[in-house]
């Protein structure tokens, strides 16, 4: 999971009407579609998200609290239909807060995770496998991928995840990671061609941006079919490739691992990582 900074977070929620209406033309999915479709759950299932009691807690442990992150959590759950609240008090005491107020699933995220949890059924479910899950089921949707090339740059915790979903929907994936040891630890554990980033963009027009660097993809790969789905910060698209890309270029720092996250965790799925 890559830490958000508060200017990541500042201005998600006054986007997130806009945002929606671009993926919507995109892929034909809201973000509650969107979710159901991650989820491989039934459509309509996210109308159990509804009026759902979520409780937020702020946790203060390592580099503590990030500005508005809370509060943007409870705006996403709360565009999805939730009932969503942040704790008066963190940590402990915030858990105690949510039980204690009816909370069915809460959220929680320190340095190193970013959870939901069902108080009522256990089910736990990790933003990074959440976010992949939700970014590739964004990327079938606009363009299937069963049977076509597909680029994931970055095999941190997200682009595994997201390689993992890819191959089990029927993709040619290719993976372009820096990191040897990240890289053949990957190749061996998943059905991935390992190319260089030019090799891989050469021979793709579906991208999964996963990679923690910016400006590996310029305008000039932009295509009438590109795609990039990118999970990803900073955006390894160029700010020209962007704005050439239009609506076929995905992100949105959290509001596709909250909707997912959210879902799961009321159906009662979960996402650990070696599940997808």
């Amino acid at each position: 999971m890559t830490r958000l900074t508060e200017g990541d977070v500042r201005h998600l929620t006054a986007d997130l009407v806009a945002w929606e209406q671009g993926l919507r033309r995109l892929t034909g999915l809201s973000l509650a579609e969107l979710a159901e479709r991650a989820c491989a759950a039934d459509a309509g299932a996210a109308a159990r998200l509804r009026g759902a009691r979520i409780g937020i807690i702020p946790i203060s442990a390592g580099l503590g609290f990030i500005p508005g992150f809370s509060e943007c959590v409870a705006a996403i759950l709360r565009h999805l239909g939730g009932d969503a609240f942040v704790t008066p008090q963190a940590d402990v005491l915030g858990l105690q807060y949510a039980a204690e107020h009816g909370a069915e699933v809460v959220f929680a995220a320190d340095d190193y995770r970013f959870i939901a949890l069902s108080i009522r059924t256990g089910a736990c479910v990790d933003n990074d496998s959440a976010t992949a899950a939700g970014y590739v089921a964004a990327l079938d949707a606009a363009v299937p991928v069963a049977d076509q090339p597909v680029l994931v740059i970055g095999l941190g915790p997200v682009g595994r995840a997201a390689a993992r979903r890819l191959v089990d929907l029927g993709a040619h994936v290719l993976a372009a990671e820096t990191d040897r040891g990240r890289a053949r630890a990957a190749a061996a554990e998943l059905n991935v061609r390992l190319v260089s980033l030019e090799e891989g963009l050469a021979a793709c027009s579906s991208v999964v941006d996963a990679a923690p660097a910016a400006d590996l993809i310029s305008v000039d790969w932009v295509g009438e079919r590109s795609v990039v789905v990118a999970p990803g910060l900073p955006p390894a698209a160029t700010e020209a490739a962007r704005a050439a890309l239009g609506d076929r270029y995905v992100h949105e720092p959290l509001a596709v691992g909250v909707a997912v996250m959210a879902l799961a965790a009321i159906i009662g799925q979960e996402f650990a990582g070696r599940r997808l």
